[in-house]
């Protein structure tokens, strides 16, 4: 199979790539390490995503080139890139199959994968990024300072800072992107991780005084109104660290972060400790992702949907709330 996506890769002349909507930083890294190497190539690549940019996106520097259509002619082949199934496109869905019968997906989903394009390439792994660098290394191109940083940037954040997962291979790679890209880790870690604005340490405050405790206070859930974004000024792609913030506590095992967008839907977050699966109650509602954090969308008002989270996450793990 790696062979018929490196064929696929190289027969190409102009590739649109496709990302998922509320997009993270292994997506993102993904499509621009993609772009990097068929320029490498030779090749022509634009990237597609239907999403606003968190501002830990500025890791990456300039891509104001995302979303334009830059190539010259057709499109002959569409990579989409950790997209687990066709609807996760957003908007795009409906333009990518007009683009080219030819399409591919590379993809770490494992379990949850649509396999919705002509070629799936579909692996377990911590990450997309940690894929294609399996897959780079095979074709034999340069990693350049850009490709390594891409990469590296997000095995970090889908690992969420190396703290699930991984496996020891994907500690070998990342030494090995450190050490190709010939940068100091601090390039990757101070623009994502110690950039937050003002707007957003208001919006962690609130999230402290907004959290509930359920099950001997081992359910976390925090949930935003749109009321609360109006507040502080923050918008919830700034809200990447947020869904972690209950597991600082020894006792939760589970936690959620819910926020409502300005359609009356609530983009939820779900994160879980060891083997507490927040995939399978991101499943009850429609949504799905990584063993220990996953995510969905619901739609109701907000006392409704609270109580939605709080009785199928209960009913889900075998919880009492006592």
């Amino acid at each position: 199979m790696k062979n018929k996506v490196i064929e696929t890769l190289r027969d190409s002349k102009n590739v649109a790539i496709y990302i998922h909507i509320n997009v993270d930083c292994d997506a993102m890294g993904s499509a621009l390490a993609m772009r990097e190497v068929l320029m490498q190539l030779g090749k022509q690549a634009d990237i597609y995503v239907n999403s606003e940019f968190p501002t830990s996106f500025k890791v990456f520097g300039d891509i104001s080139f995302v979303n334009q259509k830059l190539c010259k002619g057709r499109y002959d082949l569409v990579v989409c890139l950790d997209t687990a199934t066709e609807g996760r496109i957003g908007k795009y869905k409906y333009t990518y199959k007009n683009a080219t019968k030819n399409t591919l997906l590379i993809d770490h989903h494992y379990l949850s994968s649509g396999n919705f394009c002509n070629l799936n390439y579909v692996l377990h792994s911590s990450s997309t990024c940690e894929i294609l660098f399996d897959l780079f290394s095979s074709m034999k191109i340069k990693f350049t300072k850009l490709i390594c940083k891409y990469l590296l940037t997000g095995i970090i954040t889908d690992t969420g800072k190396f703290m699930h997962s991984l496996s020891s291979n994907t500690f070998r790679i990342a030494g090995i992107l450190l050490k190709f890209g010939e940068f100091n880790i601090e390039e990757i870690t101070d623009p994502l991780m110690n950039s937050m604005k003002i707007e957003v340490f208001e919006h962690m405050k609130l999230a402290y005084n907004k959290m509930e405790l359920y099950a001997e206070n081992k359910f976390a859930l925090i949930m935003f109104s749109r009321e609360d974004f109006l507040k502080t000024g923050a918008t919830m792609e700034e809200l990447d660290v947020f869904p972690d913030i209950p597991l600082q506590l020894e006792s939760v095992q589970f936690a959620i972060l819910a926020s409502e967008d300005d359609k009356g839907y609530f983009r939820v977050s779900l994160r879980s400790k060891g083997n507490i699966s927040a995939k399978a109650v991101a499943e009850l509602f429609g949504g799905g992702g990584h063993f220990n954090a996953s995510g969905c969308k619901i739609f109701g008002e907000y006392e409704e949907v609270k109580n939605q989270l709080v009785d199928g996450t209960l009913q889900t793990l075998g919880w009492k709330n006592e």
